[in-house]
């Protein structure tokens, strides 16, 4: 039955490297192919936007679009358009469109040019190499090692096929931006040539765009992003062409950290943000190359147990079992941790179409942000109460054992504020510590102190919270270690009490290494939700007084959703979940260094 499976398993292994490859090349072509059908879908619009421009003149406007577009153009009836790349335009006046233009995409030569050339031959060459790897394994004996000098030879393949594909790609759409920045300019050009104003003109290109004079002056800019105007004035281009170049030539200029393609047409600018920025393959590439990866290490896995056909049974039946749930963790945990994280490497927004990508940018602009290491060092400061809370949980499930009603009613009481909305809690301790009608300041009134102003100083702010935190967890944490006492032997302690340990003793020696494992499950978790603080925050002090308690999580949702810089928030969550990290893995180093001097 193995000498079946072994040839099969490892002819399915080039199969799959052959799959992989061609989901890293279908995605670099997709990129592309996408930012190509964008392009003609930009050029259709100026051509509509010139017909419409040009139609009252002897022949329309279709003379005009065919001198802007040329051969790819074709100009049919309103009905008879509205798919694929192309553009509605209007008669002057009317409400329904006249025609339909559509542009085909621009094109290098046949379907073949498509594909990058050294990708496709690095593809093929890993293919050979795994196909070649399948005839040998089927002459020779049956082996049960895992062939890791194969799979490393093939992901090396994934790995140059993806970087050949992400070069070409660049090159693609660079291309294609300067293509688009030069069309705007052409039909700049056509509608000056018929006595249109410089302003009107402008607009038929639908690029970002500034009249010469107006360059310096950001009051007078009403397309163009001040940044993309003082790179074109501060450029050579901004005066006299070069005198090879014709007007209207391309040229690059570097704003914000990104490449733009400008030209100049008589007095007027125009800017384009490079699809090589918006349409970015890098990161497809990385996922389709990390995917192709993973899929050939799961078949050279199963080809490595071809000669033990019981386990490979029971690794394809655990494989089955684990599928449903695998897929679920795949769909709501680790596809929305990839999707932040893509968001983290992009300038995001909700009404964006076209992202821009921006590779480490977010993170670094972190390291500078004063008000980002405020709220970490706040949920830092606010982690403190931890110790505090255990303590406190601890010397009540000291005191809360035993089975009496009087007892269980306790604990009943000391583990409701754990299950009750964190909402409700945080609106009644409001009211509570409310400086004109709060009951405590109440109290403190009648009793002749001064009122404390619990949550609108910076000095006691975080502190009440704080508090609050302790009494939210005290309950909880109460359970766990009661749970952890239950598991102690009893023997133990009548030994001590032979022995004549007095309750301290019997304590320190003990309870506390007895609780040692559930005390380090206590402190890490609550480490982790207290890094996690949100609720408190937004009801109570919405990040005040003059940020004294804006904590991480509430900063990166006020990042987000007030001020809709996506990826300066998914930023600052990846940043989030490196503190958290370390702060956990440190625990765990704590741990093992006491075991070992234990």
């Amino acid at each position: 039955m193995s000498a079946v499976r072994q040839p099969v398993l490892a002819a399915f292994a080039a199969v799959a490297l052959a799959a992989g490859f061609g989901l890293v090349l279908a995605v670099g072509a997709g990129r592309v192919e996408g930012a190509r059908m964008a392009a003609a879908e930009a050029e259709a619009r100026m051509a509509a936007a010139l017909w419409e421009e040009q139609e009252e003149d002897e022949g329309g406007g279709a003379q005009a679009v065919a001198r802007l577009i040329g051969a790819r153009v074709t100009i049919v009836g309103a009905g008879a358009g509205g798919t694929g790349a192309g553009a509605y335009a209007y008669e002057a006046g009317a409400l329904d469109p006249a025609a339909w233009i559509a542009v085909a995409p621009r094109r290098a030569g046949g379907p073949w040019t498509a594909f990058p050339a050294i990708a496709t031959a690095i593809a093929l060459a890993g293919v050979a190499l795994m196909a070649g790897w399948a005839a040998a394994r089927r002459r020779g004996p049956t082996r049960s090692r895992y062939p890791a000098g194969v799979a490393l030879l093939s992901v090396g393949c994934i790995a140059l096929t993806a970087i050949a594909a992400e070069r070409w790609a660049d090159r693609e759409l660079r291309s294609l931006s300067t293509a688009t920045v030069a069309q705007g300019a052409r039909a700049v050009e056509l509608a000056l040539a018929t006595g249109a104003d410089p302003a009107r003109a402008a607009r038929v290109a639908g690029l970002p765009w500034a009249e010469d004079r107006s360059l310096e002056s950001a009051n007078q800019q009403w397309t163009m992003p001040p940044a993309v105007a003082a790179a074109i004035a501060a450029s050579p281009e901004r005066g006299v062409a070069p005198p090879t170049a014709p007007a209207g030539t391309p040229y690059a200029v570097e704003a914000g950290g990104a490449t733009y393609h400008a030209a100049r047409v008589a007095d007027i600018h125009l800017a384009f943000l490079g699809y090589e920025r918006t349409a970015a393959a890098a990161l497809p590439l990385a996922a389709a190359g990390g995917l192709a990866a993973l899929l050939l290490a799961l078949v050279l896995h199963l080809a490595q147990l071809a000669a033990r056909p019981r386990a490979l049974r029971r690794t394809l039946a655990a494989w089955g079992l684990l599928a449903p749930a695998a897929a679920l963790i795949l769909t709501f945990t680790l596809g929305p941790l990839l999707f932040s994280l893509w968001i983290s490497l992009h300038e995001w927004r909700l009404i964006d179409p076209a992202p821009l990508f921006l590779g480490l940018d977010n993170y670094a602009a972190l390291l500078p942000n004063r008000d980002w290491w405020s709220a970490i060092g706040n949920t830092a400061l606010f982690t403190l109460h931890v110790p505090a809370a255990m303590a406190v949980a601890l010397a009540l499930a000291l005191l809360t054992q035993g089975s009496r009603r009087g007892l269980r009613w306790a604990r009943l009481a000391l583990f409701l504020p754990g299950i009750t909305s964190v909402a409700a809690i945080a609106v009644v301790w409001k009211w509570l510590l409310s400086d004109q009608y709060g009951l405590l300041n109440q109290v403190l009134v009648r009793t002749g102190l001064e009122s404390v102003p619990w949550l609108t100083s910076p000095d006691t702010a975080l502190i009440s919270l704080m508090m609050i935190g302790i009494w939210m967890v005290v309950g909880y944490q109460m359970v766990v270690f009661q749970a952890g006492l239950a598991a102690i032997p009893r023997d133990w302690y009548d030994a001590a009490r032979v022995d004549g340990a007095g309750p301290w003793q019997r304590f320190r020696h003990i309870t506390l290494p007895g609780l040692r494992h559930t005390m380090f499950f206590v402190l890490v978790t609550s480490v982790i939700g207290s890094f996690q603080v949100f609720g408190l925050v937004y009801v109570m002090t919405e990040g005040g007084p003059l940020g004294a308690t804006d904590v991480a999580v509430y900063h990166i949702y006020r990042e987000a959703w007030e001020f809709l810089r996506f990826g300066n928030a998914a930023a600052m969550s990846w940043l989030l979940f490196a503190v958290v990290f370390a702060a956990t893995w440190l625990h765990f180093r704590f741990l093992d260094t006491r075991r070992a001097h234990g």
